[in-house]
């Protein structure tokens, strides 16, 4: 069998040193005499099934070098194209580690692991212990259709000398030689096994994929899915059956079906096959014929079950090759499926065929960016941050803008903005590239999607730019609200508990009432705060009950909520003991006088500069509230947000109106990790903020709806009036709370 050495050719000396010239570029430890050089091959694959695609890419390398007793000393991690060429300089230094001693030297190429994990490993058993998890390995490749790996997981261990070794081992780092770097060499092994499964036509059917037939299509039952990072740690593999699927794997002729799937590495020997072994289940449809050939009654559903393997089991980075003749009609469940025999086995090592990455080209195909993400703060043009380094000429594309509208939907800037947002990188192999982009308007955060690419066809990378104006605002979805003196009763709980206990009535709800509601309010009749327990259902008296949204998620209103009063229900069933019954609680939604569609987003607006009109700072608390001072109504907080609709309500007086915003509380689930919040340190704005808040819901294309419609608001400091109001009312509440946090 020959030797492969799949890789990239090596660069000549000149390109490198002209890409290494200058402090700062992307390609490390450039220099001689103190480099750690590792020359990185990969198998190919077998003859019979030529290599392409996914079968030979690698998108990154992660490095690990390990002491004699194990433990880690270093970790890096290497995009494909710093790679390039097969060659790698270690930003590690020779001289860093101790003379004539033995490392071991690990490669993982293509891991789904963030390098974050790599560099928390102390050991070489916790890189033992890593696994990957493919749900869809079998269909590596497939670039049309979503959840498809692109890359093969690889591994391999350094080695000196012209040849891999038979058996790995440690390797000198520092031979104490100052003159000569240090040049390793690693073959690169994939992870998984690839499975190639031909279908042949017997004599006695005719194969018709014609229109109509539908189901044709495969699956791999038992397919295993999960794998060590590392060759040689036999971790069991974990199993699924992926549904059927007819992709480009699935090559169909009149006289030949042929399956391509990959599947990690398992043994199922002496286990239950029905429970353990991986086979082919394929639907192939056709017509039976009799001895004249004659077709038959057509068959849609013709399903077979292959055995993928003779020895029962997969190895890592062995290529098996199925063939087998149908000469019946197959089963028409595929639970059932008709298994075919005799079949024919043969397995090689998947590395048969030397393939040179890059198309055999003289030089590296390499194209290196320094962040995938950038940010710009209230200016137009960036012509330092964003740097590239590459194998060849340079191009930039805007592929999109967009800004997250007042609603938490992404909306298009429009075309003459779009029209106007260049990235433009410098002549040459190194550089800058120049971000230009006119300063948002609209107070929201502007997202710039680049494209880089080079002529020689390099692995494009992409770019997110945020542009931030120099007075912006973000929004999240509320949840639902409720008050802290409202006993701990919430959407989520009765007094403070979970409601799990069947037989417990009166110290949850407080009452015998059929119906008795979580909500609290000023009486307008006696001036005085009422119980937080209301029965009945009536709300006319109170000027807050607790509400919770439902957020709408198609159509025109997309983005808004349907905001509902919500209580508990308590039912009592007389069951079990006359003296025990069992009480049920459910949730009794009031869909009447409340918002459909409403608004249940809180905006958190962040100004960073003082005006004529106020000043920015945060403003002075007293008790609990903010402090009602003259010289206070002028502070608008930097960092501020806005209560949704949740909190929307009316006061009689500033102190019930101040005495609200502090026992109010608003719910929301975080976007990211699912967590719930409960945002409790809410207050009354300043007369400056409420004028802030005015001016900016009327902006055009505002990153804030309208928030405050009514005629008047309470601030800390008394009435303020919106004079471009589109709704009528008395003296309402919107409470706000300072946020310096992230925006929680």
């Amino acid at each position: 069998m020959k030797t492969v050495l799949y890789r990239i050719a090596c660069c000549a000396a000149a390109v490198m040193l002209a890409a290494c010239s200058k402090t700062g570029d992307l390609l490390p430890g450039c220099g001689s005499g103190d480099n750690i050089v590792l020359d990185v091959s990969s198998a190919g694959a077998v003859s019979r099934a030529e290599a392409s695609g996914a079968e030979v890419a690698v998108s990154h390398i992660d490095v690990l070098i390990f002491a004699g007793d194990e433990t880690k000393v270093v970790h890096e991690r290497v995009t494909g194209a710093a790679a390039a060429g097969g060659k790698i300089i270690l930003s590690a230094k020779r001289s860093s580690f101790a003379e004539n001693v033995g490392y071991w030297v690990y490669l993982v190429a293509n891991s789904t692991e963030e390098s974050e994990a790599f560099d928390a490993l102390t050991n070489l058993n916790g890189l033992k212990a890593m696994q990957q998890r493919d749900p869809n390995i079998h269909m590596t490749g497939i670039a049309s259709l979503p959840d498809i790996p692109q890359t093969f997981l690889m591994d391999g261990i350094a080695y000196t000398g012209d040849s891999e070794p038979a058996s790995p081992a440690a390797v000198v780092l520092n031979d104490g030689d100052a003159s000569a770097d240090t040049e390793l060499k690693a073959m690169l092994k994939r992870a998984a096994a690839k499975i190639v499964v031909k279908i042949r036509k017997g004599e006695k059917v005719e194969f018709s994929n014609e229109s109509g037939a539908g189901e044709a299509g495969y699956y791999l039952r038992n397919m295993p899915y999960t794998t060590s990072v590392i060759s040689g740690v036999d971790a069991d593999a974990e199993l699924w059956t992926p549904g059927r699927n007819a992709s480009s794997y699935f090559h169909w002729t009149a006289d030949v079906v042929t399956v391509t799937a990959y599947a990690y590495s398992h043994d199922w020997a002496n286990q239950s096959a029905l429970e353990k072994e991986t086979r082919l289940i394929v639907n192939v449809p056709l017509y039976p014929l009799d001895k004249e050939g004659n077709r038959g009654e057509f068959q849609p559903r013709s399903y077979y079950q292959i055995p993928v393997s003779k020895s029962k089991n997969l190895l890592r980075n062995h290529c098996y090759q199925v063939a087998v003749t149908v000469n019946a009609a197959g089963a028409t469940d595929p639970s059932e499926a008709l298994e075919l025999g005799p079949v024919e086995y043969s397995v090689s090592e998947w590395d048969e065929e030397t393939i040179d990455v890059g198309g055999g080209t003289e030089h590296p195909i390499y194209l290196t960016v320094n962040t995938d993400e950038m940010e710009m703060y209230n200016i137009e043009a960036d012509t330092a941050t964003l740097r590239f380094a590459s194998s060849s000429q340079v191009g930039v594309e805007v592929l999109r803008a967009y800004f997250i509208n007042k609603f938490g939907q992404e909306e298009a800037v429009d075309r003459d903005i779009f029209d106007a947002i260049r990235a433009t990188p410098a002549e040459g192999l190194t550089g800058n590239i120049d971000v230009y982009s006119p300063l948002p308007l609209n107070n929201a955060v502007r997202y710039i999607e680049l494209e880089v690419t080079n002529t020689d066809g390099a692995t494009p990378r992409t770019v997110i730019v945020e542009q931030y104006p120099l007075e912006y605002i973000t929004n999240i979805q509320g949840w639902y609200s409720y008050r802290s003196d409202f006993g701990g009763t919430t959407y989520e709980l009765i007094n403070g508990e979970p409601v799990d206990n069947p037989y417990d009535s009166d110290n949850r709800l407080n009452g015998n009432d059929d119906r008795i509601v979580a909500v609290g309010g000023w009486n307008n009749g006696t001036g005085s705060w009422r119980n937080y327990y209301q029965r009945g259902g009536s709300n006319s008296s109170y000027f807050f009950t607790s509400k919770v949204a439902e957020q709408i998620t198609s159509g025109n209103n997309r983005g808004k909520s349907n905001i509902y009063y919500y209580s508990w229900d308590e039912s009592e069933e007389n069951v079990g003991s006359w003296w025990r019954p069992r009480y049920e609680y459910s949730y009794e939604i009031a869909t009447t006088g409340l918002f459909t569609p409403g608004n249940a987003r809180m905006y958190h607006v962040r100004i960073t500069a003082s005006s004529g009109d106020y000043t920015v700072g945060r403003p002075r608390m007293s008790d609990g509230v903010t402090d009602p001072g003259t010289d206070n109504e002028v502070m608008v907080s930097p960092s501020f947000m806005v209560a949704s609709q949740l909190g929307a309500t009316f006061s009689p007086t500033q102190e019930s109106a101040a005495s609200h915003c502090k026992e109010y509380v608003e719910v929301y689930r975080d976007p990211e990790t699912n967590e719930v919040v409960h945002l409790d340190d809410w207050r009354l704005p300043t007369r400056a903020e409420i004028g802030v808040i005015i001016e900016f819901q009327y902006r055009a294309n505002a990153a804030m709806d309208e928030v405050l419609a009514g005629p008047e608001y309470w601030s800390a400091n008394g009435i303020v009036e919106n004079p471009k109001a589109t709704q009528a009312g008395s003296a309402a509440i919107r409470c706000i709370r300072d946020a310096y946090d992230g925006g929680k």
